[in-house]
């Protein structure tokens, strides 16, 4: 896959998306971030849009990738890897605390302002 700024865009997108699918899920099974690993749904539907996060995440650029003070796309590739091939034997008290970083408010926010520059700059590359 060819990256670009272009590209970002839309891997940006799916990231934002998916940390909205998270918060919706937390709040309709009424998890905090004490409980939500004895919630199985509910935290097996936020392993499921981490892996996602993480999937999209290791195709941004690389300057993308270092943008972000909030959430390491390295260690957000790391528990893809880990849900998606080795799921059982994945730390849960890590991956919780790794889901309510991805939902904080700061990291939401520069999601959309690293939409908002690569839109900008998606022709210079």
């Amino acid at each position: 896959m060819t990256k670009s700024y272009s590209k970002d865009i839309q891997l940006l997108l799916k990231i934002s998306e998916n940390q909205h699918k998270i918060i919706k899920v937390i709040k309709d099974f009424g998890c905090t971030e004490k409980d939500l690993e004895a919630n199985e749904y509910a935290f097996d539907l936020c392993a499921l849009y981490m892996s996602q996060i993480g999937e999209a995440s290791k195709y941004l650029t690389d300057e993308t990738k270092q943008y972000f003070q909030y959430f390491d796309p390295s260690v957000t590739n790391y528990f893809r890897n880990m849900i998606d091939h080795i799921y059982e034997k994945v730390n849960k008290k890590y991956l919780k605390a790794y889901i309510f970083g991805m939902i904080k408010q700061e990291a939401i926010k520069e999601v959309i302002e690293r939409i908002s520059f690569c839109k900008t700059h998606a022709s210079d590359r």
